[in-house]
């Protein structure tokens, strides 16, 4: 039996541990079933949202890193045509109960970001959350270069941001900002963007001096 991670830990090998059926199983519950679980859901579901604004009803999205497909459920309630992909077939497996539970039925494919199985721009958009702070900064520049490619128009991607309140708490507790593996500064962020030639459009924060999250919009550089 392989013990699930608890809410102190840092993911070290997410590609492993993701593809873990019980992890895949429980991993809704670990982190939405209390009260800052649940307001952290709904404030990040609502800068997604918010993200998304100006991007027609009915575009096609793809769901990279799609995980238990909470945010393709998320992209469907609002009216777009979403497909998924992620590296775990288990978290996938989840995803399409709980799509289906919902009256979706979505494509969902086996695949690393890094290397998506699509061609170029057939997309209207993508969202990617919840991966990027688990990727060093040349797996990162992989991940949107790729995301750009099969994509027409903007991306909503979300970092695990380092500011001077992330630092003051790691300081004090020793725990990575966020709990992610590889948060990122403001020059780390903008050399990202700079290196996949995307340019950022705007910013949500989801609890802002509580977690390091932050939702980024961001489109090719060429068509702003």
């Amino acid at each position: 039996m392989v013990s699930v991670q608890t809410k102190t830990d840092v993911v070290r090998r997410p590609g492993e541990y993701w593809c873990q059926s019980d992890v895949a199983e429980a991993y809704d519950a670990g982190r939405f079933d209390n009260l800052k679980g649940r307001l952290y859901r709904w404030r990040e579901e609502r800068a997604i949202e918010k993200a998304l604004q100006g991007v027609r009803a009915g575009s096609t999205m793809l769901d990279a890193a799609c995980g238990t497909g909470r945010i393709t459920a998320v992209l469907h309630r609002n009216g777009f045509t979403a497909a998924g992909c992620d590296i775990s077939v288990a978290m996938m497996s989840v995803a399409r109960r709980r799509l289906r539970s919902l009256g979706h039925e979505v494509s969902l494919v086996e695949s690393s970001v890094e290397r998506l199985p699509y061609p170029d721009e057939s997309f209207d958009a993508a969202t990617c959350i919840g991966l990027l702070m688990h990727l060093d900064a040349v797996a990162r520049v992989n991940a949107l270069r790729e995301l750009a490619r099969v994509t027409r128009g903007p991306l909503v991607v979300q970092y695990g941001y380092v500011d001077a309140f992330q630092r003051l708490g790691t300081r004090v507790t020793g725990r990575p900002p966020g709990l992610s593996q590889f948060p990122v500064s403001a020059e780390e962020l903008n050399s990202d963007l700079e290196t996949s030639g995307l340019i950022e459009q705007a910013r949500f924060w989801i609890l802002r001096g509580i977690s390091s999250s932050v939702i980024v919009r961001v489109a090719k550089a060429q068509s702003a």
